[in-house]
């Protein structure tokens, strides 16, 4: 799993690459190659269409373009996520499962 600067919530390699594709479907890739990082802020509370689109199209679990790969590999580059990232209910599931069990386990 994948980690941001921005946050300590851990984040999938499955939310990364979704956040990716919303990313590259906001547009940000003519400014990726331009600049050779990602901008300092990407979209706002309506990247939630985009989300929900790319997942009603392609799924949870999207086989990446390489405008795709590009953003995905510049993420994971400067470990930061100017736009936040797509969080799956079922990836989120399981954190708080194992996030309780290492609390039942701290105080054993």
């Amino acid at each position: 799993m994948g980690k941001t600067n921005e946050s300590s919530r851990l984040i999938s390699d499955r939310e990364l690459r979704l956040t990716a594709v919303v990313y590259a479907r906001l547009g940000i890739v003519p400014y990726l190659r331009m600049h050779g990082r990602l901008p300092d802020r990407i979209g706002g509370p309506w990247n939630i269409i985009p989300m929900r689109l790319v997942i009603e199209e392609r799924g949870t679990d999207p086989e990446l373009t390489d405008d795709e790969r590009l953003v995905y590999e510049a993420i994971l580059r400067e470990g930061r996520l100017p736009g936040g990232s797509v969080v799956l209910l079922d990836e989120e599931e399981k954190r708080r499962k194992e996030e309780k069990k290492q609390l039942r386990r701290k105080k054993q």
